[in-house]
């Protein structure tokens, strides 16, 4: 058998989670199929490995572990992914990164009319709609780094004080935005990839930090 990669992890999560959607299997036999890979040794070791990669540099996480896992009905998990302060360990769901991935493409269709016009609401689908553009595998490295910037409360609006809870648009687009520019900052130091050019991203913080 050839030996697993983080893009071949990735492929099959995105086969199983696919089976799913266009409903030639149940959610309970996508996830068995998710839970079985999830359960090799060395799958288990590329993700860890993924997130020290991503979080190196942040005091907070350097003793922690990084997991794929199934999040189920745990309350806990309000996002993709959630982060044990006490056990140091922060989990990752794939079928929740690949849902966040297909909200940002349904927004993409019609970001206008989905913002129900409030500006923040509007600011927060725009950018979703254009992080649709990179590929589903991007979204995991941006899913982790977001959790940091909750966990660290990295943006100014404090977020420290309910690093589980759900966020409103402010918070949640500024920590989507912290993650991308720290994304960025991490493709061209790691593979010389200017990641907006890559992509096509257009989008200017400065010009979308009030509604004036």
């Amino acid at each position: 058998m050839a030996k697993r990669s983080l893009n071949s992890i990735w492929q099959n999560v995105e086969k199983f989670y696919q089976s799913y959607k266009n409903d030639k299997t149940s959610l309970t036999e996508a996830e068995d199929k998710l839970k079985a890979l999830l359960e090799k040794d060395d799958v288990q070791t590329i993700i860890n490995d993924l997130g020290r990669v991503l979080l190196s540099e942040f005091d907070t996480f350097e003793q922690s572990t990084f997991e794929l896992t199934i999040a189920g009905d745990d309350p806990k998990f309000v996002r993709p992914t959630m982060y044990d302060a006490k056990e140091k360990v922060l989990s990752i769901d794939p079928f929740r990164v690949l849902e966040f991935f297909d909200q940002c493409k349904l927004y993409s269709e019609d970001p206008l009319s989905l913002g129900g016009g409030d500006f923040d609401s509007y600011r927060k689908n725009a950018f979703m709609a254009e992080l649709c553009k990179m590929p589903t595998k991007a979204m995991l490295f941006l899913k982790i780094l977001q959790q940091a910037a909750i966990t660290d409360g990295l943006t100014h609006i404090g977020l420290s004080e309910v690093p589980q809870g759900i966020l409103d648009d402010v918070s949640y687009y500024q920590t989507l935005l912290w993650a991308l520019s720290q994304l960025e900052k991490k493709m061209y130091a790691m593979n010389g990839i200017h990641l907006r050019t890559e992509y096509t991203l257009v989008w200017h913080e400065a010009e979308w930090t009030s509604g004036a």
